[in-house]
């Protein structure tokens, strides 16, 4: 689905056409062993399990390279560090860099580049959150979702001309509902649900409000 100068895809990544370059935000590789090294009796999961979705995008989408808008890591890890680029160079795909989240840390020695935030990707600056007056800006951290009927908490790009919040690319990352004002402030922002293989426009978010939940003084008795 394009909106401006980015084809928003399903698989929770945004394609930069001008510059043909690929955004990721908060995978937080690792997830699952974390919990389980804190005692939860939880499955493992293979890196490349949780990167099949990435991979597919960047086949079919063809990129030129991937940056990653922060939160790579649930924890820091090193080794994940390294295996995250094996993973990336045994595809050929090429990796920009990384902007930090909050999550990555102990970062010297990567062997993927780290990017300053307000790198730029054509005229757009990428954060990994939005603390920053320059616009235009893509970022993540928000975790955008919305639930959907048989979808659960649905991931969700938020999109303005001046504005883009990627989805969580994690699937075990809890959802920020879109309906909290105190978390997605832009009332006119349009909101797009990745809905298993397909992406939906739901309207702006104050639209999603007024339905979700209706002034009291505007609902009919029953």
């Amino acid at each position: 689905m394009m909106r401006g100068e980015w084809w928003l895809d399903h698989r929770r990544v945004a394609m930069h056409q001008p510059t043909n370059t690929l955004l990721v935000a908060d995978l937080h590789l690792g997830y699952l062993v974390a919990r389980r090294e804190s005692g939860e009796a939880i499955p493992a999961e293979s890196l490349a399990d949780e990167l099949t979705a990435l991979d597919s995008a960047w086949r079919d989408l063809n990129p030129a390279q991937i940056v990653i808008a922060g939160d790579l890591m649930e924890r820091s890890n090193h080794g994940l560090l390294v295996a995250f680029a094996e993973w990336a160079g045994s595809r050929k795909i090429k990796l920009a860099g990384l902007v930090p989240g909050n999550h990555d840390s102990n970062l010297r020695n990567s062997p993927i580049p780290i990017l300053q935030p307000g790198h730029q990707v054509g005229n757009w600056h990428v954060w990994h959150d939005d603390a920053t007056d320059s616009l235009p800006i893509v970022h993540g951290h928000r975790h955008p979702a919305i639930a959907l009927p048989g979808h659960g908490m649905a991931p969700c790009f938020v999109y303005l001309q001046d504005r883009l919040v990627l989805p969580a690319y994690s699937t075990h990352a809890a959802g920020g509902s879109i309906t909290r004002r105190s978390i997605f402030p832009w009332d006119s922002a349009e909101v797009i649900a990745s809905a298993g293989k397909r992406l939906e426009s739901l309207g702006t978010i104050e639209t999603i409000r007024s339905v979700l939940s209706p002034d009291k003084k505007t609902r009919r008795r029953l």
